[in-house]
């Protein structure tokens, strides 16, 4: 690798011509507190609140004095709610809740670009001509093999979406397939690998370049 100069790569692994990426988004300077601040942004988004328990007022059950306040050898009771009886109400316990936080348009594309140029820097960017057609698992993981990508987490990024791809590599360990409109930080920093198809880089750089 080059500068910005990336080899474009056939099925067998093998260089058949080049490419110049775009310097504005494989050539950013990392940010590592933007990074860890999106990451902590997109997990966080990923937590659903629906944990619910009762409280004494929403368990089922009597509110009458189930026994005399003196003289049973029972700890004085009010009602079969309370917390501290067996079925009774939780104390301070999860409700429906918002976890959701926000985060600028800018600082998740600049994020996206950061862990880009990260995985540039560390050769782990690859280009493929084209997976080809009428693709089967077994095409897809010989692919791969040849790529020396196998057993690594490996994003697969199209430019559109691809039926043929997604099919055949979703049942691969460690492989994943996005479309470069649904790429974010959080894809590329959780995969060792970047591959491209040829085109993608193309969209890529049409949808990024300059931001």
């Amino acid at each position: 690798m080059d500068n910005f100069n990336l080899d474009i790569l056939n099925n067998k692994g093998e260089a058949v011509s080049k490419v110049t990426l775009s310097e504005s988004i494989f050539g950013k300077e990392a940010n590592s507190d933007l990074i860890a601040q999106y990451v902590r942004v997109y997990l966080t988004n990923q937590r659903v609140g629906n944990a619910s328990t009762k409280t004494r007022g929403e368990v089922s059950g009597s509110g009458k004095k189930p026994f005399k306040q003196k003289g049973t050898g029972n700890a004085r009771r009010g009602s079969l709610r309370t917390p501290l009886a067996r079925k009774g109400g939780i104390t301070f316990g999860p409700k429906p809740r918002e976890f959701r936080l926000e985060m600028p348009k800018k600082m998740r594309i600049n994020a996206l670009l950061n862990v880009l140029s990260l995985r540039f820097n560390s050769n782990n960017i690859i280009a493929l001509d084209s997976f080809g057609t009428d693709l089967k698992t077994k095409q897809v993981q010989d692919i791969l093999d040849n790529l020396k990508v196998s057993g690594t987490t490996t994003l697969i990024v199209t430019s559109d979406k691809d039926d043929n791809v997604l099919k055949s590599a979703r049942n691969i360990d460690r492989v994943t397939v996005r479309m470069v409109k649904n790429l974010n930080a959080y894809d590329v920093i959780s995969n060792k690998n970047i591959l491209f198809l040829e085109d993608s880089l193309k969209s890529l750089e049409s949808k990024y370049e300059n931001k």
